[in-house]
């Protein structure tokens, strides 16, 4: 659990959610086409997306302490 929650903590948390989706869908890649397959495409799209808004706020002077 995050007690002190900090923008480097938040991209650190996703960076590994991200990696744990890619694996996630490595063990299933012979399940393609599968609703739960599809399902996964679209998490690890979503953690990508949510990844990337939070590398791009740090990068431009966000620090969520506002």
């Amino acid at each position: 659990m995050l007690r002190e929650v900090t923008l480097d903590k938040l991209i650190n948390l996703y960076e590994g959610i991200v990696v744990h989706d890619r694996k996630q869908l490595i063990e299933w890649k012979d399940h393609c086409g599968i609703p739960l397959y599809e399902m996964k495409q679209r998490t690890l799209a979503q953690d990508k997306m949510i990844l990337g808004a939070l590398k791009c706020a740090k990068a431009n002077g966000y620090s969520g302490e506002e």
